[in-house]
C-alpha cells in the first residue's frame, strides 16, 4: 500500500470516529433534552389522570416505543393497577388497551408484571423509592410498573434500558407526589362538604384569635357574608354577649382563649350577636387544634328552634292540662249531682246530655293526639277512593248549619272533577277549619267556600271569614303544632293548638298543600286536592 492509500486510510478511520462521537454526543444530548422535558412534566404539579398519559407519551417519543403503559399501586401497596396507556400518534388518554391488545388491569407484584412483560415482548422497569431504615428495614418500596413495547416490526433504541433506567425514580417520586396531591385534594374537597353541608356553625381561629375558617352555617347564624369574617376577631364576628346581660365581649372569659391557653376541650351555653336577630343562644363546644400552627375550632348550635319548640311543648302541656280538667270537672260535677240530689226526669236528663258533650270533648281531643302521633311516625293510613268534592262540600254545610252556635256558611262550589281523597279526613279538615272559625272569628261570623279547578290535575278549596283575622307577626306560625296565637292565648278560649297543624299534616298526606291567604279582612285559608287521574 503507497503512502498516499495509507493516508486515504487513516483519514476515512478518523472521520469514522469523528462522526460515531458526534452521534454519541447526539444521543446524550438528546437523552438530556429528553430528561429535561421530562423533568419539566413531572414538575407542572398537574394530577395523576393528566400526567401519566403525558408522561407515557414523552417515553415512548424518546425511546422510539410503539407503546407505553403505566400500573401504579393502590393506597394499600398490595396491587398494581393500569393507570394509563398510550401509542405515539394517539391523543394521550387514561387506556386499558394497546391497539387491540388487552393489557391487563391490575398486577400482584412487580415481579407478576416482568414475567408478563418477557412473555408479551414487552420491556419493562419497576417504579421504586427508597425507604429509610426503620421499623421495617432499609430497602425499597414498589410503587409501580412501567413497560415499553417496539413499534409493530421494530426494535427499541439500544438507550431505552438506559433512559427507564435514569428516570425511574424521578417517575416513582412525582407519580408518587401526584397521588398524594390527588388524596390530599380529594380530602380536602370532602372536608369541605362537611363543613359546607353541617348544620351547625363550624368556626377556626389562629392563636390571635382571629377567624381562619368558618362555614355557611356560622355566616347565617350572626347573618353576615362568609367573607367578611375571615380575619376578623372572633369577638367581633360573633358579638358574644355574657350570661349575665352586661356589656358586649367576652374579655377574658372568651373560651377560644381558655382553650387556648388550656388546651382542654369546652362546652357551654352563651349568647352571640346577630346582625338582624338581636342575641342569640347557643350551645357551645370548644377544642384546641393540635398541629402547626396553634389555633381552635368552636361548633356553634343555634338554640332558638330549640328554645321555641320547648315553650311551646310546655304551652302545649298547660293547654291540655286545661283541656281535659274542665270536661273532667263538669263530668264530676254532673254525676255528683245525679247520686246525691232527688232530680226529676227532665233536669237528670240534662246533667246527662252536659255529660255526653264533656265526654264528646275528651273524645275529640284524644283523636287529635292520636292523630298527630301517627303523622309524627308516618304511620296515618289514608283510604283513598273518588270522591265528588261538590256533593261532600254541600252536605258538609248543611250539617254545620244544624250545629248550634256554628257560623253561617256560604258556598261558590261549581260542578267539579272527582278528587282522590279520603273523604273522612277531608271532612276533618273542613271540620277543623270552621272550629277554627267559631272560635277565633268572633260572634256572628260567617264563612265563604270557595272551590275551582286548576286543570289538568287540582282541585282548590278555600274557606274566608269575615271576623278580626290573625295579627301579621303570627301569620308564618298558624299551621305549626301547639301554636296557639297571643290574642287567643289571652281570651282563655279553649283549644290544644292542634287543628289547623293537622289540617296542613293532613292535605301534606294527601300530596296538597295548605296556605293562608292575602286577606283584607279576617282569615282566608286555601287547600289543594289532586284530581282523580
Amino acid at each position: 500500500m503507497s503512502d498516499e492509500d495509507a493516508l486515504r486510510a487513516r483519514v476515512a478511520t478518523l472521520e469514522d470516529e469523528r462522526r460515531r462521537a458526534f452521534d454519541e454526543a447526539q444521543r446524550e444530548a438528546d437523552a438530556m433534552f429528553a430528561q429535561y422535558q421530562l423533568s419539566q412534566l413531572l414538575a407542572s404539579g398537574d394530577n395523576l389522570e393528566k400526567l401519566a398519559p403525558a408522561v407515557l407519551a414523552e417515553i415512548a417519543r424518546t425511546s422510539g416505543a410503539g407503546a407505553a403503559a403505566l400500573w401504579l399501586a393502590d393506597r394499600t401497596r398490595r396491587t398494581f393497577h393500569l393507570i394509563a396507556s398510550v401509542e405515539p400518534g394517539d391523543e394521550p388518554t387514561a387506556s386499558g388497551s394497546d391497539g387491540g391488545t388487552e393489557l391487563p388491569i391490575a398486577f400482584a407484584d412487580s415481579g407478576t408484571a416482568g414475567r408478563w412483560a418477557a412473555r408479551a415482548g414487552w420491556f419493562g422497569v419497576p417504579l421504586e423509592e427508597s425507604r429509610a431504615l426503620g421499623v421495617g428495614g432499609a430497602g425499597r418500596v414498589a410503587l409501580g410498573y412501567l413497560a415499553i413495547r417496539p413499534a409493530r416490526g421494530g426494535t427499541l433504541d439500544p438507550g431505552h434500558a438506559r433512559y427507564l433506567g435514569l428516570v425511574r425514580r424521578e417517575l416513582a417520586l412525582a407519580f408518587r407526589a401526584a397521588q398524594l396531591r390527588g388524596a390530599l385534594l380529594h380530602e380536602r374537597a370532602t372536608l369541605a362538604a362537611i363543613l359546607d353541608g353541617a348544620s351547625d356553625a363550624i368556626i377556626a381561629v389562629d392563636s390571635d384569635r382571629r377567624i381562619t375558617r368558618l362555614n355557611g352555617a356560622a355566616a347565617r347564624l350572626v347573618g353576615a357574608a362568609e367573607r367578611q369574617g375571615i380575619g376578623a376577631t372572633c369577638e367581633a364576628f360573633l358579638g358574644c354577649l355574657p350570661e349575665d346581660g352586661g356589656s358586649r365581649g367576652c374579655g377574658r372569659t372568651c373560651p377560644f382563649r381558655e382553650v387556648l391557653a388550656h388546651g382542654r376541650p369546652l362546652i357551654r351555653e352563651q349568647i352571640v350577636a346577630g346582625v338582624d336577630s338581636g342575641a342569640i343562644p347557643v350551645a357551645a363546644s370548644y377544642a384546641r387544634m393540635t398541629g402547626s400552627p396553634p389555633g381552635a375550632v368552636a361548633v356553634l348550635r343555634d338554640l332558638r328552634v330549640t328554645r321555641s319548640l320547648d315553650a311551646l311543648k310546655s304551652s302545649f302541656v298547660a293547654t291540655i292540662s286545661h283541656e281535659l280538667r274542665t270536661p273532667l270537672a263538669l263530668i264530676s260535677g254532673h254525676s255528683q249531682s245525679l247520686l246525691h240530689l232527688g232530680l226529676d226526669a227532665p233536669t237528670s236528663r240534662h246533667h246527662l246530655e252536659r255529660i255526653g258533650d264533656a265526654v264528646d270533648r275528651l273524645g275529640s281531643l284524644v283523636d287529635d293526639v292520636i292523630d298527630v302521633s301517627r303523622l309524627e311516625s308516618d304511620q296515618l293510613l289514608l283510604d283513598r277512593a273518588p270522591v265528588d268534592l261538590q256533593a261532600l262540600l254541600r252536605a258538609f254545610a248543611a250539617e254545620q248549619g244544624e250545629l248550634p252556635g256554628a257560623p253561617s256558611i256560604t258556598l261558590d262550589v261549581p260542578a267539579l272533577p272527582q278528587v282522590d281523597v279520603d273523604a273522612r279526613r277531608i271532612r276533618q279538615v273542613m271540620a277543623n277549619l270552621a272550629a277554627n272559625t267559631q272560635k277565633y272569628a268572633g260572634t256572628g261570623a260567617s264563612i265563604t267556600i270557595r272551590a275551582r279547578h286548576l286543570p289538568p290535575d287540582s282541585v282548590v278549596v278555600t274557606f274566608a271569614d269575615d271576623g278580626e283575622g290573625i295579627d301579621s307577626a303570627e301569620r308564618a306560625q298558624v299551621f305549626d303544632r301547639f301554636f296557639r296565637g297571643e290574642r287567643v292565648r289571652e281570651s282563655r278560649l279553649p283549644g290544644s293548638g292542634l287543628g289547623l297543624y293537622l289540617c296542613r299534616r293532613l292535605v301534606e298526606a294527601h300530596g296538597g298543600w295548605i296556605r293562608l291567604d292575602m286577606a283584607r279582612r279576617g282569615m282566608s285559608i286555601s287547600f289543594r286536592l289532586p284530581v282523580l287521574q
